[in-house]
């Protein structure tokens, strides 16, 4: 359990510093192309790691990783397009709504097989999403409701994709097989989107250099702790862990960007911190009750 929450606040970590990344590339760059750039990284370090080790890209799991690239490339894409479209802060709280579905997922499966729903974890994301709100303090126009829905539908298929994860690492398919896959996707992808319906691709210099080399090692890293992290450990705790992502990302601001945090945003960032300690001590309570369970019988 102890691995599993390193793994989940690593993958914040990561794509909070590739937050930074990108708004240093962003400005000269289409949503496709970051897309591509992204995910190119990812393909040629995999590659690497893989010749290295001699290691195997085939996989018997090919329609599970297919489905995951998919999902996982359209919701990068659909967030970059958002990204535009919304205040950062509306965009980031409805981004983070993924933990709300899946704890409604959650006490639904327990609901029908007659289970007792994991409560503590539920109460987790709730307070660690309250804790959102008091942070990033969304605010929503007229204007906002189409790029809303969209980014609502981006936290539904991510619920999608982190089920797929889980149900390719129960396959014992490795974490790095399963990024690779998706990374070639959408370099694939991003490509072609760029050429087509953006005009083409812009050749990298100075600071868009650093943004892109940032982005890309960060969110290669930050996939792999992602799919180690959902893929072999409980999701509704990764999940809620992934609420790390907003305090990590406020210590970046202040020490890269200069930015300010108010008292209200310290209580909501107290918050989560507090909500992801409590998922991980009542998950390890619940593991060493059901061992003691197990041993018992």
């Amino acid at each position: 359990m102890m691995k599993q929450s390193l793994w989940a606040i690593g993958a914040s970590l990561f794509f909070s510093l590739m937050a930074a990344f990108v708004k240093l590339a962003s400005a000269d760059m289409g949503a496709l192309e970051m897309v591509f750039y992204r995910s190119i990284f990812g393909v040629a370090a995999i590659l690497i790691f893989v010749k290295r080790r001699n290691l195997s890209l085939k996989t018997p799991h090919l329609k599970g990783n297919i489905i995951r690239s998919i999902l996982g490339t359209l919701t990068i894409a659909l967030w970059f397009y958002t990204l535009g479209k919304l205040p950062f802060s509306t965009n980031m709280t409805l981004t983070y709504t993924t933990p709300l579905f899946m704890a409604a997922n959650f006490f639904i499966l327990a609901a029908v097989k007659h289970e007792r729903a994991p409560w503590a974890l539920i109460l987790s994301v709730l307070v660690g999403f309250v804790g959102i709100l008091l942070v990033l303090r969304p605010s929503f126009s007229s204007d906002d409701l189409v790029p809303a829905l969209i980014c609502l539908s981006v936290s539904l298929i991510d619920l999608a994709v982190y089920w797929q994860m889980k149900e390719l690492g129960n396959l014992n398919e490795p974490s790095w097989r399963i990024v690779f896959y998706f990374t070639a996707f959408g370099s694939v992808f991003g490509f072609i989107g760029a050429w087509t319906i953006e005009g083409g691709m812009h050749l990298p210099t100075g600071l868009n250099a650093v943004g892109i080399l940032g982005m890309g090692v960060c969110a290669t890293l930050g996939q792999i702790c992602t799919t180690r992290s959902y893929a072999y450990g409980n999701m509704l705790l990764s999940s809620c862990l992934g609420f790390s992502a907003i305090p990590i990302s406020a210590v970046i601001s202040i020490l890269l960007f200069g930015e300010s945090v108010s008292l209200l945003s310290i209580a909501g960032m107290s918050l989560i911190v507090a909500a992801g300690v409590w998922a991980s001590i009542s998950t390890k309570r619940e593991e060493e009750r059901q061992k003691a369970a197990a041993g018992a019988a």
